[in-house]
């Protein structure tokens, strides 16, 4: 029974409420999401305090650099990375000269000039160049800003990123881990991948001189298994990480670390300095760290289905008995580019003397007090495979590898210029260092 005094909402009266609150939620968004809606205008103050922030950080290195020197000649863009060092600002790099070029991770790009005067930032994030090849078995990633510097998977795809950092490609077929779900699983397919490589006197496991701490080490382990069964490989430095600042002769970690080719080595420098200082070149939102062994053993196999050997004998002599063909070892004898630095270790003292310039036609020797020579990055297309250069020779490198000598667990690879090819090959492992801080040890980065 229907009573007279109840009231209820006729359709039309529904209609145009719904009408009405459909225009109220119109006008919400637009002032939420519109051209000068709350959001984006909140974006933008955001990222117009980066910008002055980035910016604030450019004129205080620039300040610093000014009283570092004293008036004693231009600003470089090496007296920046080192300022920039110092301050804890690690996600900027600046290169060129007059004006300086200074980027940022971020993807903002600005100049200074020699009067100390600032460009705007570009604001947005500069979109790579080129194309990367795609596979069934591999497909590098892309960084933000970065370049394709080559793209051909036979000859060791290369990008250089928004620091100008240079990284290859290291292809680790995705067949490999296909059938893998675990971390454990993966890592057990890429150790059978490499097994000939393998050294069970030195394992992938956490320990206190490695510059991670255990839950630290074990999640950037993960992360670096899944993306390698996710992409279907990684990327390696280059060159052996180094300075343009001047050459490091003890301890010192103020020096702006690159991948750049001409640099002088990173030397004197302990396993969890190393590791420190590998963290700061990570751009595009990846991880970057020393060498997992497996990364290590997984570059020498990927060397050996790569390069152009030839034989597969010959390539296993190579990587694993005699590298004197492909490395800076004293009895190795080989052309230096001019524009290269070296320095020559006293044979009596064990001590590096002063850096130089290689001189015209320089060859460096296979014999005599003079065979022993360190040198800056890249220096030799004699010792480069696959576009990675000195993984053989020069310094040996640290790696995130434990030796099964308990006072002595820190680990490098890739042998020096002070050994013969035979005795130190590129797949070697050495745990025997007592002092973690010697001249004859760098590092080599991993990006993932």
């Amino acid at each position: 029974m229907v009573r007279k005094n109840e009231r209820g909402i006729t359709l039309i009266v529904l209609v145009i409420s719904i009408i009405i609150l459909l225009i109220l939620a119109g006008v919400s968004i637009a002032t939420l999401i519109g051209v000068n809606g709350i959001l984006t205008r909140a974006n933008d103050a955001k990222t117009n305090t980066v910008i002055a922030e980035e910016k604030e950080e450019i004129q205080l290195a620039y300040v610093g650099a000014v009283a570092e020197k004293r008036g004693t000649g231009d600003v470089t863009a090496g007296d920046l990375n080192a300022e920039f060092t110092t301050n804890g600002r690690t996600d900027a790099n600046a290169s060129g000269e007059n004006p300086i070029t200074v980027t940022f991770d971020s993807g903002r790009s600005y100049t200074i000039d020699s009067n100390g005067n600032i460009s705007e930032g570009e604001g947005e994030v500069t979109p790579p160049t080129g194309n990367l090849p795609s596979t069934d078995e591999t497909s590098p990633f892309l960084l933000d800003g970065a370049i394709v510097t080559e793209n051909d998977l036979d000859k060791g795809v290369t990008i250089k990123d928004i620091k100008n950092n240079e990284w290859v490609w290291i292809v680790v077929p995705k067949s490999v881990t296909a059938s893998s779900k675990t971390d454990e699983e993966i890592k057990n397919a890429l150790i059978g991948y490499t097994t000939e490589y393998r050294d069970t006197s030195y394992t992938d496991t956490w320990y206190s001189g490695c510059g991670l701490e255990k839950g630290e080490y074990a999640q950037k382990y993960s992360s670096m298994l899944q993306s390698i069964k996710q992409y279907g490989g990684f990327y390696i430095g280059k060159y052996e990480v180094g300075s343009f600042d001047k050459p490091v002769t003890s301890k010192d970690n103020t020096r702006k670390p690159v991948i750049q080719q001409g640099a002088y080595p990173y030397n004197y420098v302990e396993c969890q300095q190393a590791e420190n200082l590998v963290e700061g070149l990570a751009t595009g939102g990846r991880t970057s760290t020393l060498m997992f062994g497996i990364q290590w053993d997984l570059v020498l196999k990927y060397l050996e289905i790569y390069e152009d050997w030839d034989t597969t004998n010959e390539a296993s002599y190579y990587l694993k008995t005699n590298s004197n063909s492909w490395g800076n070892y004293s009895d190795a004898i080989f052309s230096v580019k001019d524009e290269s630095k070296h320095v020559i270790l006293n044979q009596s003292t064990g001590q590096l003397g002063d850096w130089s310039i290689v001189p015209e036609n320089y060859i460096k020797p296979n014999f005599g007090t003079e065979s022993w020579v360190l040198l800056s990055t890249g220096a030799s297309e004699k010792n480069k495979k696959m576009n990675i250069y000195d993984l053989a020779g020069n310094l040996y490198e640290w790696t995130l590898e434990k030796s099964t000598t308990s006072d002595r667990p820190c680990v490098y690879r890739g042998g020096n210029y002070n050994f013969s090819g035979s005795l130190r090959p590129a797949s070697i492992r050495g745990g025997d260092v007592i002092s973690l801080s010697i001249n004859n040890v760098g590092f080599r980065c991993a990006l993932y």
